[in-house]
């Protein structure tokens, strides 16, 4: 009856160890959470204008403003004092029925009427641009087409799906 209760003794206080320590260590990442966020994210501003999706049929064309677009304004509120940096990026659906191998399906992004960058759509994820954010929203916006020139009518009947999206990251100043 003794050996019982030295047992049930042990397992009690090693079960109120593993209590304490889990306590612990919650809140010190509970802490270490509310340290690093420290009020930095809210500073930043992502607003998609006419929305994210970038879908449908895709007929070629001759320059970038014969595909689809969307918009994306980006920027840091005027009363954070923060620096940093956004990524425009490209989500390519599992949906697009186009072929992506043969470099015809493109990408541009523009500010007004500069191009920021360019380049061909893949599959997956593709960071389309990194830009400096400013205390004003900076407007992007992207165009994803077909290039007429180097391609035939394969493309005819094809639909491309996907979205954009955009992070933002503090950049140390």
């Amino acid at each position: 009856m003794e050996k019982h209760k030295i047992i049930g003794t042990v397992i009690g206080v090693l079960a109120f160890i593993a209590l304490v320590a889990g306590l612990t260590y919650a809140w010190f990442t509970w802490q270490s959470g509310n340290t690093i966020l420290g009020g930095t994210t809210e500073c930043f501003r992502i607003n998609y204008v006419n929305g994210q999706n970038i879908s449908g049929e895709i007929t070629p064309s001759s320059d970038y403003k014969g595909g689809k677009t969307t918009t994306v304004e980006i920027g840091i509120d005027p009363s954070c004092a923060v620096g940093g940096t956004g990524t425009i990026k490209l989500t390519t659906e599992e949906s697009t029925t186009m072929n992506l191998d043969d470099g015809a399906v493109k990408y541009a992004v523009y500010n007004g009427d500069s191009e920021v960058s360019s380049g061909n759509v893949t599959s997956g994820t593709i960071d389309l641009a990194t830009v400096n954010l400013t205390t004003s929203q900076v407007t992007y916006t992207v165009y994803i087409w077909v290039d007429g020139e180097i391609t035939d009518n394969s493309y005819v009947g094809t639909s491309y799906s996907g979205y954009i999206h955009a992070t933002a990251e503090q950049t140390h100043e």
